[in-house]
């Protein structure tokens, strides 16, 4: 699925308040100095990969979404300016948070002192410190996206007189209209709207879109399945060894008889897990100088069940490869 939304004007590429977002006397901007959404693309802080950030129009309504299992889509974001409404930026499978996922992340974010960063920085707008989390305005977060998902509009892309976009300005989430005709993103313009093209050069990196990247540290999520996860293989392998993080690999279990590599994505798409499972699976099991002494199968860990086309991907890989690879779903505690 497909929405469109609008977000606070920001002049910081929505990496910080910068005081400049102005709203309707009753919003949450016009009360407290600031929005949510304007830490959004604040790359360096980033959870295991993931960016987590807040969206006025995912806000409205969250419960009854996530209620009805929409929990991703693509979303496209823009503004208003003086010149008039600005596209910012599309993105990419945007998961759609719950509340235990926010309250986890706000955790994360006080214990990593990223929160009183954000404290700091209302001060500095002369915002209202007291909103930031506020229970009477939502989730603390209610988005998590990869930064490689997002694909930036060139700068000053602004809406033609007479577009669809003009009638859009409320915060909420818009199922894309067919007859919208939106503008090519940056990375739209480089490749063609129709697909990837390959090039003769080296491909140049635009300074717009810089994403930034973080280390190895998991996210919520991926503990959260992780421990999941280890309460079922207790039960599948009793007596055997359960070990975490050994060599990086997420979960290994050692029997009598054989080794079994466990690699977890939170990812809310069963092929996105396999990606970039898959590669790490092999290379746990394989690149290492001396093999391995008992039998190895390789386990792809993902919140979503397989579809036909995972399936036979899947099938392909087992049969023609011959690679001892399975996929298995654990469910988020909150999903379950």
């Amino acid at each position: 699925m497909s929405y469109i939304t609008r977000i606070c004007h920001n002049n910081s590429n929505w990496q910080h308040p910068t005081g400049t977002a102005t709203e309707a006397p009753n919003s949450f901007v016009s009360q407290h100095g600031y929005g949510h959404e304007e830490w959004l693309f604040r790359f360096e802080w980033q959870i295991g990969g993931w960016q987590y950030g807040f969206l006025q129009g995912v806000n409205k309504g969250w419960e009854s979404r996530i209620a009805r299992g929409e929990r991703a889509g693509d979303v496209v974001f823009f503004t208003l300016t003086p010149n008039g409404r600005r596209y910012v930026a599309r993105i990419r499978h945007v998961e759609f948070l719950d509340e235990a996922q926010s309250n986890a992340v706000l955790d994360h974010y006080k214990r990593l002192g990223w929160y009183d960063r954000m404290l700091e920085e209302i001060d500095a707008v002369d915002g209202d410190r007291d909103g930031l989390g506020s229970v009477n305005w939502g989730l603390f977060v209610n988005v998590r996206f990869r930064p490689e998902d997002v694909e930036w509009y060139p700068p000053n892309t602004i809406a033609e007189a007479g577009n669809l976009i003009q009638g859009y300005n409320r915060y909420q989430l818009i199922e894309l209209d067919a007859k919208l005709d939106l503008p090519n993103t940056v990375k739209e313009n480089q490749r063609g709207r129709r697909g990837r093209k390959g090039q003769v050069l080296p491909p140049t990196q635009d300074a717009h879109f810089r994403s930034g990247f973080s280390g190895r540290e998991c996210s919520p999520e991926h503990g959260a399945i992780q421990a999941a996860l280890y309460e079922e293989l207790k039960v599948e392998y009793p007596g055997a060894e359960i070990v975490f993080e050994e060599n990086f690999i997420d979960v290994m279990v050692t029997t009598k008889t054989e080794r079994i590599l466990f690699e977890v994505k939170s990812d809310f798409s069963t092929r996105r897990v396999l990606r970039q499972a898959i590669g790490q699976l092999l290379e746990y099991a394989y690149y290492w100088d001396e093999p391995q002494k008992k039998p190895v199968r390789l386990v792809a860990v993902g919140r979503t069940a397989p579809n036909a086309e995972d399936e036979r991907y899947l099938k392909y890989l087992v049969e023609k490869l011959n690679l001892p690879l399975k996929y298995r779903q654990v469910k988020l505690p909150s999903e379950a």
